[in-house]
């Protein structure tokens, strides 16, 4: 098995081409089920990368990267379903009138360090916290990395403070024809016709394309037009 697995996975040892720091959905390595479109099938620990879509593994307490993504037919993790879209890992949301393919992505943003009376400060980083992401309604934690802090005490006087920040993708097909969105502005040049009422509908319940459940809410009512 394992030289089988060495056959059809290219191993790049954990941070080497990382461009972001890591921020891992879900908070341990969790076995899932690897399937290819050439139907051969892998069980392995895995996570993914948020901040850079790359799909991790663990093999002899060794963490590498999946390679070749655009062979891979579907990942399971639990009862959770990840594709290979458009050159990026993307969870599967099935809705009631469509289906919706969300292509995670986190970035760290830096609010300084704690100082007095607990107010950010300007000050060097040292280290951002794994993110649990794996409880959200959709499918992860409804904050998603948008209003979520991590705090780096590391037995240091101050405190690093981190703030996530979402830069999703939400990939939509609608009467035969695909749409990539990522906020509101490309939602109403999407639709031109009905952003008008797409725009009365966000105003009214007060959403937007930061938070992932606020956006597939805009993107049900898409679905209804």
């Amino acid at each position: 098995m394992r030289q089988i697995i060495l056959s059809l996975f290219f191993f790049l040892c954990t941070g080497a081409f990382a461009q972001q720091p890591r921020i891992y959905f879900f908070p341990d390595f969790v076995k899932s089920r690897i399937v290819y479109k050439n139907k051969q099938k892998f069980q392995v620990m895995l996570n993914f990368d948020a901040a850079n879509s790359q799909m991790l593994y663990k093999q002899d307490g060794v963490m590498m990267e999946l390679a070749n993504p655009a062979a891979v037919d579907t990942i399971f993790v639990g009862d959770r379903k990840f594709v290979y879209h458009q050159k990026q890992f993307c969870e599967v949301f099935k809705r009631d009138k469509g289906v919706v393919l969300l292509g995670w992505r986190l970035k760290q943003v830096h609010q300084g360090q704690t100082g007095a009376f607990g107010l950010p400060t300007q000050a060097h980083v040292q280290k951002l916290s794994s993110v649990d992401l794996s409880g959200m309604g959709l499918g992860a934690n409804p904050n998603a990395g948008m209003g979520m802090t991590q705090y780096d005490s590391h037995g240091a006087p101050s405190l690093d403070v981190w703030k996530q920040k979402n830069d999703n993708t939400y990939y939509i097909v609608k009467d035969g024809k695909e749409y990539k969105l990522k906020t509101l502005k490309t939602v109403y040049k999407a639709f031109p016709q009905q952003s008008d009422r797409i725009k009365e509908f966000v105003s009214e319940n007060k959403l937007d394309m930061v938070h992932a459940d606020n956006a597939v809410q805009v993107i049900d009512f898409i679905f209804g037009l």
